[in-house]
């Protein structure tokens, strides 16, 4: 399969969610006790997912300007990561939750620029 054959929008979704999974995996890592098998791991799985998300980032700017790729990734990863809060028990307030609206309709803003 060509890369160059994806959809655009597609890397920056990919983009995404290669971060999320990376976040994840790093506070994952850093549940773990240092330097054992389980925490080599959740490292390594961190390290593959930001390089994927790297690449990823980096043919999204060959499609769309930094002004708009950059602040949708970066909004759509922190609203992901407090929802990833959330499931996993961490606390969550009405700040986030407007903080979570505030994020969505700043994507929709930017991306309808």
């Amino acid at each position: 399969m060509n890369i160059m054959a994806i959809e655009p929008k597609l890397y920056v979704i990919i983009g995404i969610i290669t971060t999320v999974i990376a976040q994840i995996s790093l506070k994952r890592a850093g549940g773990e006790q240092s330097f054992v098998i389980a925490w080599y791991i959740w490292l390594i799985l961190s390290a593959v997912f930001y390089a994927m998300s790297f690449v990823s980032y980096y043919f999204s700017l060959k499609h769309f300007d930094i002004s708009t790729v950059q602040p949708i990734m970066m909004i759509s990863i922190v609203a992901l990561i407090t929802v990833y809060g959330f499931i996993s028990g961490e606390s969550f307030s009405y700040y986030k939750i407007m903080g979570i609206t505030v994020s969505l309709l700043s994507i929709y803003l930017i991306f309808k620029s």
